[in-house]
């Protein structure tokens, strides 16, 4: 499992936390790590790499990159997470940065694994996804 983590701002990111956390992600899905690189940033980069590659103009939460070849079951991918716009979603969704954290690191691994949150009825079944992994971590709380 060659798993890459790189923090560019100044909230704490516990690395081993996040290593199980894609471990659990990858037995539920029967899913093998190839390599995966998640990087946390801040805004300023967030904005330029939503314009640049999705042409979309502000910050946004998360972008994936997925390098897999299609119909396998190695994730290869590249998850950038902006640690600025999910501290301003943990405060509007009144939860802790760490779980509005992991809830993200869940949805870019829920995009490598095929899911899509174009439509309603899609980020329906992603939010499904991604609350069963949290309570899988967390526990039913």
């Amino acid at each position: 499992m060659n798993i890459t983590i790189l923090n560019e701002t100044k909230s704490k990111i516990v690395k081993t936390k996040i290593k199980n956390q894609i471990s659990i992600f990858a037995d539920l899905y029967n899913r093998e790590v190839d390599s995966l690189s998640i990087s946390y940033i801040g805004d300023e980069n967030m904005i330029k790499l939503n314009n640049d590659y999705l042409n979309h103009e502000g910050s946004t939460d998360i972008i994936t990159f997925d390098y897999s070849e299609e119909e396998s079951n190695i994730i290869d991918g590249e998850l950038i997470i902006c640690v600025d716009q999910a501290k301003r979603q943990a405060r509007d969704y009144k939860v802790l940065l760490e779980n509005e954290l992991t809830r993200l690191l869940y949805h870019g691994l829920l995009h490598l694994e095929g899911f899509n949150d174009s439509t309603n009825e899609e980020r329906e079944v992603m939010r499904e996804k991604e609350n069963q992994l949290l309570a899988l971590w967390y526990g039913d709380k």
